[in-house]
This record gives structure tokens, sequence and C-alpha cells, in this order.
């Protein structure tokens, strides 16, 4: 019995020493994953993407570059070289088109907030415009902000100014050092 208790102390300690010595410093291992986290999981080069729902085409993006971030704490998409989107709303036979452009886009995967910089342009079925140098959208809540100089140009009305928050279809809307012009249809008489 004393035998087989010695037999297992060493087999024990054996197998510590092993497992100790075995033993690496991974550090520079752990500091090359991180890297690699900085990195985008995926990269596209002249991304055309078509989303259809029932048979009919809802939305069409476009970019020169697409990385795909979706290994980061906070998920994300860029478009670098910036974007193109156009938005196809089905009404009464008839297909509504809006477009979207800008130089650089990011789109946040869990709070669906888009933030899009440079030369943003928006142009709607309605010929409603909006242009600016950047401009958030919560597609969640349909709301955009932006804290930077824009326009817009209604069938109705025109603004400009500093800061926009509004929901999409602009029946709330403030506007920060705005300079506003309404025009009116004069009554037939």
């Amino acid at each position: 019995m004393k035998l087989f208790i010695h037999i297992l102390k060493i087999t024990i300690t054996a197998m510590a020493v092993i497992c100790v010595l075995s033993c690496d410093d991974n550090l520079k291992a752990i500091q090359k994953m991180q890297i690699a986290s900085n990195e985008p999981m995926g990269e596209v080069k002249e991304m055309l993407l078509k989303h259809t729902d029932s048979g009919l085409i809802k939305v069409k993006m476009a970019g020169e570059t697409m990385l795909d971030f979706s290994n980061d704490i906070y998920p994300y998409t860029e478009f670098p070289d910036g974007i193109h989107v156009v938005v196809y709303e089905h009404k009464n036979d008839s297909i509504l088109e809006t477009n979207i452009t800008a130089d650089y886009a990011i789109m946040y995967s869990e709070s669906d907030l888009v933030d899009l910089k440079g030369n943003v342009t928006i142009v709607n079925y309605d010929g409603n415009t909006f242009q600016g140098e950047q401009l958030y959208w919560d597609q969640t809540a349909k709301w955009i902000f932006t804290d930077q100089s824009f326009s817009t140009q209604l069938k109705n009305a025109s603004t400009s100014g500093t800061m926009l928050d509004a929901d999409e279809e602009y029946n709330k809307i403030t506007v920060r050092d705005n300079n506003d012009q309404f025009y009116r249809t004069p009554l037939k008489k």
C-alpha cells in the first residue's frame, strides 16, 4: 500500500511539473488576437446588395468598399468610399424611389443607427431633398438628426440651418438657426 501511495505522489508531482513547464508566455499571441479583432471580419469590393420581400425589390445598396466589423464589441458595417442606396416603396401598382448618397457611411447593427457623412443627399419620390455634411438616422425610431449645416427643399417650403431633429416624414421637426421660406399657391377667383 505504501508503494502505491508513493507511486501516486510521484505521478501527481510529475504531472504538475509537466503542466507548469508546458505553459508558455502567450502574451504575443493574445496581442495578435486583439489586433485581429480591430480588423474587419470581411471586406467586399464593388458591393451591390438587393433586398427583396415577397418578390418585390425593397432596397438596392451599392458601395465601392464595404467593411464588416461584426467581430467588434459594438458591431458595425462601414462604407469608407461612399454609399448609394435606393429605397423602393410599392404603392398602387407604382414604384416610388428614394435615393440616398454619401461619401462615407457606418451602420451599427445592434442599435439600427446609420451615420452618413460627406455630401449627404437624399431625394425622395416627391422630389423633396436633403443636403448636408452629416446625417444620423435611427431606423427603429424612424428619426433623423444632424448638428451640421443642412438644407432641405420640400414641395411648399425650404429650410436650412445648423441643426435638424425630425421624424422621417417631417411631421415633427426642430431646426436651429433656420432660414425658412414657405410657398403658397394663390387662391383662384
